[in-house]
């Protein structure tokens, strides 16, 4: 019996995206030490990583500092960690570039191991955990292929981790050009059986069947993108035990959201742009001779109901700036 600690997407960077203050690493490198204190705690057999473990692609872009950080994080461990490879984790999607020029190679030099393809806590039950990183191609025959040695060797209590764009059915992304990868062709290369935690999608999908597949994402350790979930939600990891194939979400105490997130900048930034959008719902559509910021607002005067003064004054606000730029 063993039990898995699971996380996707740390994100590491010293400098923060940009919805984010400086806290943002402090926050994320906090976390991943909650991780190894849980991992002491709870005798876990190994810990996963999922993918992403870097935010930026360009190998210059994750200084020295940073490494340092993770590969002391990562030698803290009572027992293996294993990372899968995700699309920020290479170049140009190719895995061959991990070994030659990335960050993450680093890491496996350093007492990572790589989970791709079979790779168990020990060599007595090698057979537990398969792991799949990030694709060039999400086709069905590259799902198949990536897949062929567990459907072969699979006892039907494995897990397969991945960093893929997987989501449950029903929530497939709309625009035509998103990467995607159906549940129910993981489901076919898997024969229908075992278990996938995935990494790549940042807001949780928690735990779900599908096809005699259960799968798994319970969101990013790294808090990055801006949003009202991103804001809200709880951080955390996952254990996964082989004798049961119980996911378990495991909370985590991230910093609080006021100082990771720059709230009052976004703040100002929703307020402004619903502001504009009355103002363009109020406008309406017109045709104007000569087309300047005093037309412009005289038209707008000239509206029925009147708009609001601070309404009126962000569009000229806006026609000016928009004038000295076409001007430059």
């Amino acid at each position: 019996m063993s039990k898995f600690l699971c996380l996707a997407d740390v994100h590491a960077t010293r400098r923060p995206p940009s919805s984010c203050t400086d806290a943002y690493w402090p926050d994320v490198l906090g976390l991943l030490r909650q991780t190894v204190d849980f991992a002491r705690l709870t005798d876990v057999s190994a810990a996963v990583w999922a993918g992403d473990v870097f935010h930026h692609k360009a190998p210059s872009r994750t200084d020295h500092g940073v490494m340092m950080d993770l590969i002391r994080v990562i030698r803290s461990h009572p027992c293996p960690v294993l990372i899968t490879p995700g699309n920020h984790d290479m170049q140009h999607d190719r895995a061959d570039s991990i070994d030659a020029t990335q960050p993450l190679g680093v890491l496996y030099l350093k007492g990572a191991l790589r989970l791709e393809g079979w790779c168990g806590p020990d060599e007595d039950d090698p057979n537990v955990l398969y792991g799949v990183p990030w694709l060039q191609d999400w086709t069905r025959e590259a799902v198949a292929a990536a897949l062929e040695d567990y459907r072969r060797d699979s006892y039907g209590c494995s897990l397969v981790v991945t960093h893929a764009p997987i989501y449950p059915p029903g929530s497939e992304p709309r625009h035509k050009d998103a990467e995607f990868t159906p549940a129910g062709w993981w489901a076919d290369a898997m024969g229908h059986e075992g278990y996938v935690f995935y990494g790549h999608i940042h807001e949780p999908h928690g735990v779900w069947r599908h096809e005699g597949v259960t799968f798994c994402n319970n969101g990013a350790l790294s808090r990055g993108s801006l949003t009202e979930e991103s804001v809200a939600r709880q951080v955390g990891c996952t254990t996964w035990d082989d004798m049961t194939g119980e996911f378990e979400f495991v909370p985590l105490e991230p910093l609080p959201a006021a100082e990771v997130f720059r709230l009052r900048e976004r703040e100002q930034v929703v307020t402004a742009q619903a502001k504009l959008d009355d103002f363009l719902a109020d406008v309406g559509t017109v045709t104007l001779d000569v087309l300047s910021v005093e037309r412009v607002m005289a038209h707008i005067e000239t509206l029925t109901p009147p708009v609001g003064r601070d309404v009126a004054d962000l569009a000229k606000e806006l026609l000016a700036a928009a004038t000295f730029e076409g001007r430059r």
